[in-house]
């Protein structure tokens, strides 16, 4: 390189140029007095000489060869330095692959299991409220306690609703349907196409039964007519108090062909009523019976029954009475 800055200093100095231009090297750089005194021709010649001599030419070679060299040494070292960055790279790429897998599992995973314990338990749950039924015991444990809680509130609640309704619906003395019960039942079947018979029966002097002997005994002997009453009517019939002593009777799937049925009934609960029994007084049941295939039908069939009823108690009394 001094050689070159050397010959460079010589070529320069042929130069107009301003030397406060001259590269910094060129400046450094010093001519022998010998070469100073040069003419311009003899510096060019000088300069050209010193660059081609073959020491030069030789050590420049060997620079540029060792040059080359270090550059090719460079160069792979920097490709051997990418290549393991690059399966570094690779391997971290393949590493972050699998863990992405393995996340994307895990999640799945957990969807199924959160999906099974938590989701369709409580979508069981919504559609049992919807159906108003029990929940199933099913899903992560606290869900299952919660199902096992409301199942215990639900029952105690259906048993509560029960008792209310049945009272709601029943006689409080003799436990039959009351008279509210009767004013829908005989709606329904009155605005239907089956067949019955609507049977009204009445305590013959009840009244006087009662003040003579009391309230208690009354009582006793209503509870008595309407145990009777359920006994000798069918499960399907309706058996109903629908007053103080006054009952009735929806008798299903019945036509006034079938009357002596109704007859046979009442004859068989008035035999018993009329046997004092544990200090229970005698009595007997008026009856007044009006079928829904009735000819010449009234009002309504309560009131042709109510009729039937009114033309016993007004002459024999202890009897059955047809529309």
């Amino acid at each position: 390189m001094e050689t070159e800055y050397y010959s460079m200093r010589l070529m320069v100095e042929t130069s107009q140029t301003d030397p406060e231009t001259w590269p910094e090297e060129i400046q450094n750089t010093s001519l022998t007095a010998e070469d100073e005194a040069l003419t311009s021709a003899r510096k060019i010649k000088k300069a050209q000489q010193i660059v081609c001599d073959d020491e030069y030419q030789k050590i420049r070679t060997e620079v540029n060869d060792g040059v080359t060299k270090c550059m090719d040494g460079l160069i792979q070292t920097t490709r051997n330095s990418q290549g393991r960055a690059t399966t570094m790279f690779s391997d971290m790429y393949r590493k972050l692959e699998i863990g992405v897998g393995i996340l994307a599992v895990l999640m799945l995973a957990m969807c199924m299991i959160v999906r099974r314990l938590i989701v369709k338990p409580l979508i069981s749950y919504n559609e049992s409220i919807q159906k108003g039924v029990i929940f199933p015991v099913i899903g992560a444990q606290e869900l299952q306690n919660l199902a096992e809680t409301y199942n215990k509130v639900f029952k105690e609640n259906e048993e509560a609703q029960k008792l209310i309704r049945h009272e709601a619906e029943h006689d409080s003395l003799t436990d039959l349907l009351n008279r509210g019960s009767f004013d829908k039942i005989l709606d329904i079947y009155e605005n239907g196409d089956r067949p019955f018979a609507m049977i009204l029966v009445d305590v013959d002097t009840f009244k006087s039964v009662n003040d003579t002997y009391g309230h208690a005994v009354g009582d006793e002997i209503l509870k008595k007519v309407a145990g009777q009453l359920k006994t000798a009517f069918r499960s399907v019939d309706y058996v109903c108090r629908i007053g103080g002593d006054e009952f009735a009777v929806v008798m299903v799937e019945m036509t006034s062909d079938l009357k002596y049925t109704i007859e046979d009934k009442i004859k068989y609960v008035n035999e018993i009523l009329s046997k004092e029994e544990n200090g229970i007084p005698a009595v007997s049941l008026s009856v007044g019976v009006a079928f829904s295939d009735r000819e010449n039908p009234g009002k309504s069939i309560f009131t042709d029954a109510d009729k039937a009823l009114y033309h016993i108690k007004e002459n024999e009394r202890n009897g059955c009475g047809f529309y």
